[in-house]
C-alpha cells in the first residue's frame, strides 16, 4: 500500500526538492540523529515510518494518511515551517485552521464534486470546515503521530501535551452526548423496527432467505453492539464456547481485540439462522464462513450493502408514524450505529452493570460509555417532579 502523499497542483511530496527549512532534517525540536529509533533523517521520512504500521489496516490507514496529509500540507504553505519545528501554539493556530480553511479557494473543493477524487489535476484536501466530531478525530490522529515521534525519539517533545484545551474537550463531550440522545431509539420506534422485520413477505424461497438474513443483522448488531465494518470483516469461528460459554471474539477499531458475552437470547437466534442457512446447530471453530452472506458469491455482504438493508427498514417502519412527523424524520435519518447506541442504552436499564457495558461495548474511556448511560437523568428527572409551585404549610414552619 501507496504511502505517497500529494500536494494540490504539485505532484507528490516526496518528488518536491524542499530546502532544509521545511524539510524537517533541522528541526528546533529534532533530537540528534543518532538518538533516532527509526530510519527517518525528515519529516516525511519520520511520517510514512509511523503510516506502515497501519498499512495492513486499509480504513484507518486512509483515514491515518489524509489528516497526515492535510497537517503537512498547511506546515509548509501556511505556516512555512516543518512539522518537527511546530510548537503548542502552532498546532492550535491548526485546529482553529480546521474550522474553517481558509483562503477557501486553495483548500477546499469545488461544489459539485469537481476537485474532490484523489488524483485529480485540481485536488483538494478538504470539502469545507470540519464538524466536531471530524475535528476531534483529526486532532486524536495527529496526537497520535506526535507520540510516535516522541517515542522513536524523532522528535524530544510532543507539543500537544502542552495545549490547554480541557474545556473544549469537555464541551465537545457534551456535545457528542447530545448527538447520541437524538439518535437514541425510543421504545415505540424500537418495537415498530422489530415490527416492521416480522411483517417483511416471505412467500418465495428469495424473500425468506433475506427476512432471515436482515432480521439476524438487526439482531446481532444489537445484541453485541457491533460496528456495521466488524461484521463485514468476521466468520463464524468468532463465536467460541470457552468454559461452557459462548462469547464473540471480535477485532475493533485500532486493531483492538475485545469478547463479548452471547447471552441465551442471542444464542437461539444464532440457532435459527443457522438452521435456515443449512449448517450446523452450534458454530464451530474451523468455520471461515461470512455471518452476514452475499446470495452472489461466498464473500460477506458488504457494510455498505448491510446498511442499505437496515435503512431500508427504517425507512418502512417510519411510514407507521404518519401522525407523528418528528419520529418518521427520525427513523429516515435512522443508521447501522444507531444500534450499537441503542444497545448500550438498553444494556443500562437493563441493569446491566457500567464496567461491562463500557467492556461490552470496548470503549477506551469512561466518558464514552457514559453517554449512552441514562438511568442516573431518569432518577434525577423523576426526583425534580417533587418541586411544585404550592409550598406546604408544614415546610415553613
Amino acid at each position: 500500500m501507496s504511502t505517497e502523499l500529494t500536494v494540490p497542483g504539485l505532484g507528490p511530496l516526496k518528488d518536491i526538492c524542499l530546502d532544509s527549512s521545511l524539510d524537517g532534517s533541522a528541526g528546533s525540536n529534532r533530537l540528534a540523529q543518532e538518538l533516532c529509533q527509526i530510519t527517518a533523517h525528515h519529516d516525511l521520512q519520520a511520517v510514512q515510518s509511523w503510516l506502515k504500521k497501519y498499512a495492513a489496516r486499509t480504513t484507518t490507514h486512509r483515514a491515518y494518511q489524509k489528516e497526515t496529509e492535510r497537517l503537512l500540507l498547511w506546515c509548509i504553505h501556511q505556516r512555512k515551517k516543518p512539522l518537527s519545528s511546530l510548537k503548542s501554539e502552532d498546532f492550535e493556530a491548526y485546529f482553529s485552521f480546521l474550522d474553517d480553511p481558509q483562503p477557501k479557494h486553495v483548500w477546499c473543493a469545488q461544489p459539485g464534486g469537481k476537485g474532490r477524487k484523489r488524483g485529480d489535476l485540481n485536488w483538494k484536501p478538504f470539502v469545507g470546515p470540519l464538524g466536531t466530531a471530524a475535528k476531534n478525530t483529526a486532532i486524536s490522529i495527529i496526537f497520535s503521530l506526535m507520540n510516535y515521534l516522541l517515542v522513536a525519539r524523532y522528535i524530544g517533545f510532543n507539543p500537544l501535551q502542552l495545549m490547554r484545551n480541557q474545556k473544549g474537550r469537555q464541551h465537545a463531550v457534551e456535545e457528542s452526548k447530545i448527538r447520541v440522545l437524538e439518535r437514541m431509539l425510543e421504545l415505540d420506534e424500537w418495537q415498530t423496527l422489530l415490527t416492521t422485520l416480522e411483517e417483511r413477505p416471505e412467500t418465495t424461497p428469495h424473500e425468506k432467505d433475506e427476512k432471515a438474513r436482515i432480521k439476524y443483522l438487526f439482531f446481532i448488531l444489537y445484541f453485541l453492539g457491533l460496528r456495521i465494518n466488524e461484521l463485514e470483516t468476521h466468520t463464524w469461528n468468532a463465536f467460541r464456547r470457552v468454559q461452557g460459554q459462548w462469547w464473540f471474539f471480535v477485532v475493533g477499531k485500532g486493531g483492538k481485540m475485545g469478547k463479548i458475552p452471547v447471552n441465551q437470547s442471542l444464542l437461539e437466534a444464532t440457532q435459527l439462522y443457522r438452521a435456515h442457512l443449512g449448517l450446523t446447530v452450534y458454530p464451530e471453530a474451523t468455520e471461515m464462513m461470512p455471518i452476514i452472506p452475499s446470495w452472489h458469491s461466498s464473500k460477506p455482504l458488504s457494510a455498505r450493502q448491510m446498511s442499505k438493508l437496515i435503512k431500508a427498514i427504517a425507512m418502512e417502519a417510519s411510514l407507521k408514524f404518519s401522525m407523528n412527523p418528528e419520529k418518521q424524520e427520525k427513523l429516515r435519518k435512522f443508521s447501522p450505529h444507531w444500534l450499537r447506541h441503542f444497545s448500550a442504552s438498553q444494556q443500562d436499564r437493563a441493569g446491566v452493570q457500567f464496567k461491562h457495558i463500557k467492556a461490552n461495548h470496548r470503549h477506551a474511556s469512561d466518558e464514552t460509555t457514559r453517554r449512552y448511560i441514562h438511568s442516573m437523568d431518569e432518577a434525577r428527572h423523576q426526583d425534580m417532579e417533587k418541586l411544585s409551585l404550592m409550598i406546604k404549610e408544614s415546610s415553613m414552619t
